[in-house]
């Protein structure tokens, strides 16, 4: 017997235990900007500045808030060093490394080619 859970979506729905997975999934991983950080991540650490500048037209508030949502999924650790100014750097955890391996994975099939769609 599956595990089913009871969500107040204005009308009462039951959900399998698989849907509330990909609904919690698609909570993370719904944004496009999550797939840039973690792939910029996936390559080298960054700071905070370093991200903004690498990822073309993500706003300061949206990596903020992108980088906070990862750290409370552990997908992201941060590191801040007590220097003047402190310094803040942001790496994948074991679990975001693995992440970034499957996306890795995804954008390898190329799913989306150059004017198809």
């Amino acid at each position: 017997m599956s595990q089913e859970t009871r969500v107040n979506t204005g009308e009462d729905a039951i959900l399998p235990e698989w849907q509330r997975t990909w609904h919690g999934l698609w909570d993370i991983l719904g944004c496009k900007w999550t797939f840039h950080i973690i792939r910029l991540l996936s390559m080298e650490e960054s700071g905070f500045n370093e991200m903004e500048r690498n990822i073309h037209g993500i706003t300061s508030t949206m990596l903020s808030r992108r980088l906070k949502q990862l750290d409370r999924e552990g997908i992201v650790s941060r590191t801040v060093e007590s220097t003047t100014p402190p310094t803040t750097t942001y790496q994948l955890t074991e679990t975001g490394e693995d992440l970034a391996q499957i996306l890795l994975q995804i954008e390898q099939l190329n799913p989306v080619r150059d004017g198809e769609g």
